[in-house]
């Protein structure tokens, strides 16, 4: 936590202690203020005092109250910026990871840090901020204008503070491994209601709805059964701290009023000196309760850091080559690249090399390595041996933002944000004119856009889950082409479309590569047949590389391919 809790504003934070530690001094000073009064009042008679006191506490009152909205207002304050900053953070940091990187959390589990762990957080920073020296500073001034108003009754501190003590202490043994437990469950709880949501057609198609929701029950009831057993622990605390200042109060009182009945105590230094006890006790509840708290803010907080230190496997490097001004090119040089902990390559000694205007088509069976080629271009992955050049520069040595700038990418997903039709199409050239996105509708054969009553004002909802598989996927062609690349990559972007309109969309896309180097990633050979040259991958490694033509006549796998999907006729 304190290494969370150095990103606050230390000026705000001072402003914040010093108004609390006036309206604690403030606080303190009138149950012996209303002890004077009871005293004057009843045993002087003086009206007097008792107007002029009865005044100052009135203004002592008033005055504590404006300070105490005002400490509350900025720690909510303090405490929500801090969540505010946090999030920003971990935000940026997950937008620069790598699949790798994001790989060792989980989609979940960063949800969760993002929004559950920083609430916590931001609960705790704003109880500390308000607590933290309000509570221990009303605890022993109180214990000690007790005492020193009637040290005769101060034996009855050493009966209850131990009890409470000795309670709280309990309570926290079994609670505080049970509120840590409850951050792990709510990322499982969260995991399994995010593949239920995105799995809603598969679930719904395989008939296992019941299932699933036996599956989510399970994890539900699991983490409604941990935090009831939490929480009905935190909640014993208000009774064990009513039931002991009940019983301090008994006592306080048999006692006191044996005193005065025999002269030896004031009734108004009685009712200070409960008053006190009261506040002795009540701030040992509110340190009780923040200890409660504390610990899950503990584990959100290293959750989050956990995040924040993530070393980035793909960065800048300090000396940046330019892209700029340099001849257009693609080249592999003996590529080889694999997954963290797998047993081989993904991708073995792919060497090639793509020049303006060429179509570089890859083909392959699932699990061939054609994805990764195309992770390797974006750089998404860094290669394990061999390097990736564009424009005669490693990936490695230029800026990702430069690098990206160049590429325009449609996956075979169609991802689209929700939003309408334009902002989705000037997601990649924000200066983008409505003539130009009409034209890479046109080009992407997107021709549904015409129908709809809105236009490109037409809503998108998240995912782009109100348009079919086709239509997002042609959006996405459509939005790669709006932002006018160097480098387009289709990986696997023309699947959910029939012959024809493949047909028509590459014929329609050549006059808009001329200059640029395109990547077609595909599985259908139909999509690949116009390629410059096509690459042949089988178990991460090129086993063909020609034209059509030439594959199709000297290569047995690439022959293989047609035959599966043609069924002998040609081509």
């Amino acid at each position: 936590m304190f290494k969370i809790w150095r990103k606050l504003n230390k000026t705000k934070v001072a402003i914040i202690c010093l108004l609390v530690f006036m309206e604690a001094a403030l606080f303190l000073i009138l149950p012996s203020m209303a002890a004077d009064v009871l005293n004057s009042s009843s045993i002087q008679g003086d009206t007097g005092t008792v107007y002029r006191i009865g005044g100052i506490m009135l203004l002592a009152n008033l005055l504590t109250i404006v300070l105490a909205i005002t400490s509350t207002r900025m720690s909510a304050k303090e405490s929500q910026g801090l969540g505010n900053r946090l999030r920003k953070e971990i935000f940026a940091k997950v937008m620069a990871f790598s699949k790798k990187d994001i790989s060792k959390f989980g989609t979940s589990t960063l949800m969760t840090r993002t929004t559950n762990d920083i609430m916590q957080i931001q609960l705790v920073t704003m109880l500390t901020l308000r607590l933290i020296i309000l509570s221990p500073i009303i605890m022993l001034v109180s214990a000690f204008f007790a005492y020193q108003r009637e040290p005769q009754l101060a034996w009855v501190f050493a009966i209850t503070l131990p009890l409470i003590v000795l309670g709280i202490v309990i309570l926290f043994k079994f609670a505080n491994p049970l509120f840590r437990s409850i951050q792990k469950k709510t990322d499982r709880l969260n995991k399994v209601f995010r593949e239920g949501l995105s799995g809603t057609r598969v679930i719904r198609a395989f008939n296992t709805t019941e299932y699933e929701e036996n599956r989510f029950d399970e994890v539900n009831n699991d983490f409604r059964q941990t935090a009831i057993r939490a929480f009905t622990l935190l909640a014993l605390i208000l009774p064990i701290m009513f039931m002991t200042i009940g019983v301090s109060n008994v006592l306080i009182f048999m006692n006191g009023a044996q005193l005065i009945s025999v002269g030896q105590m004031e009734t108004g230094n009685l009712i200070a000196f409960v008053q006190y006890a009261v506040q002795v006790l009540m701030s040992i509840m509110q340190v009780s309760m923040l200890m409660f708290f504390l610990p899950r803010a503990e584990v959100s907080a290293e959750r989050v850091n956990a995040v924040l230190a993530q070393e980035v496997s793909i960065s800048d490097p300090d000396q940046a080559q330019s892209l700029k001004d340099k001849a257009l090119s693609v080249q592999f040089n003996d590529v080889c690249f694999g997954f963290e902990g797998a047993d081989r390559y993904a991708v073995e000694d792919i060497s090639f090399s793509a020049q303006p205007g060429q179509t570089v088509a890859i083909i392959g069976g699932t699990g061939a390595g054609k994805s990764t080629i195309a992770n390797l271009v974006t750089r998404l992955y860094d290669a394990s041996k061999g390097s990736v050049e564009i424009n005669g520069v490693d990936v490695r040595e230029a800026k990702q933002a430069d690098l990206r700038a160049l590429i325009g990418y449609a996956p075979q997903k169609g991802i689209l944000f929700s939003g309408t039709i334009r902002s989705n199409m000037r997601y990649g050239n924000p200066q983008a004119s409505d003539e130009e996105i009409w034209h890479a509708l046109e080009v992407a054969q997107a021709d549904f856009v015409n129908e709809l009553a809105d236009g490109l004002d037409a809503r998108v909802e998240q995912g782009g889950n109100n348009f079919s598989g086709g239509q997002k996927q042609r959006l996405s062609i459509a939005r790669a082409i709006v932002s006018q690349p160097d480098i387009y990559i289709f990986d696997d972007s023309f699947s959910a479309l029939d012959f024809q309109t493949d047909a028509k969309l590459r014929a329609a896309l050549k006059p808009e590569t001329q200059t640029a180097i395109t990547f077609i990633i595909a599985q259908r050979v139909n999509t690949v047949v116009d390629a410059d040259q096509i690459l042949v991958l089988e178990e991460g490694k090129i086993v063909g590389l020609g034209s059509h033509e030439e594959l199709k006549a000297n290569n047995q796998i690439y022959q293989d391919i047609i035959d599966s999907q043609m069924r002998g006729e040609d081509i």
